[in-house]
């Protein structure tokens, strides 16, 4: 069985190191969630792997699953996909006169570029953006929000914001930000790929 804390284990560097916090977390027993539970499963089931990255990486998938169907039911109440909303947020968030390429939406949104065209149909149709031509291009268009699109993008970030914090307030503002920290560890080690 490999074993990422022993020195001299194929997995020791890349096992996380031990640190007072991880001396302080192993004193006090964890309540059993669902992902334990899957870890504990796999060590009875495969004693001859380690499944330590399900601690971590498990529970980012699991955390993902639960935050996105609440994001999903918050913006259901304004009338909003979790599409739409990354659409007008985007526009929102890009300033005056809140207004992009189709492509600029697209590297600035959490959207994939296969759903680019039919998400700027879904928010024109719902009368939140315009299409425009572009002022420095006039071959392209811009995705302009309206008035209508302005007011909504503010009342859903509100929303959305709101609802992060209230699930992030089990940590205490320390935890939080070792938590930003490490996760901003791992995102970056995919985008300087």
């Amino acid at each position: 069985m490999i074993d990422p804390g022993r020195p001299g284990s194929d997995a020791a560097s890349s096992a996380p190191a031990k640190s007072e916090t991880d001396a302080s977390l192993a004193s006090e027993p964890a309540p059993e969630d669902s992902i334990a539970e899957l870890i504990g499963e796999w060590r009875r089931e495969r004693p001859d792997l380690d499944p330590w990255p399900l601690d971590i990486l498990g529970r980012i998938q699991r955390l993902s699953t639960h935050l996105s169907r609440q994001a999903e039911q918050r913006l259901q109440t304004l009338g909003l996909t979790w599409e739409t909303f990354s659409l007008i947020v985007t526009l929102r968030r890009a300033g005056a006169p809140y207004a992009l390429r189709p492509t600029d939406i697209y590297r600035k949104s959490l959207l994939t570029s296969g759903t680019i065209t039919n998400r700027i149909d879904n928010v024109v149709r719902m009368g939140l953006a315009v299409r425009e031509p572009d002022a420095q291009d006039r071959r392209s268009v811009a995705i302009k929000l309206t008035p209508a699109g302005l007011e909504m993008a503010d009342r859903a970030i509100e929303m959305h914001l709101a609802g992060m914090a209230d699930v992030l307030s089990v940590l205490s503002p320390s935890e939080r930000a070792q938590a930003a920290a490490l996760l901003s560890i791992l995102l970056r080690s995919f985008e300087q790929r």
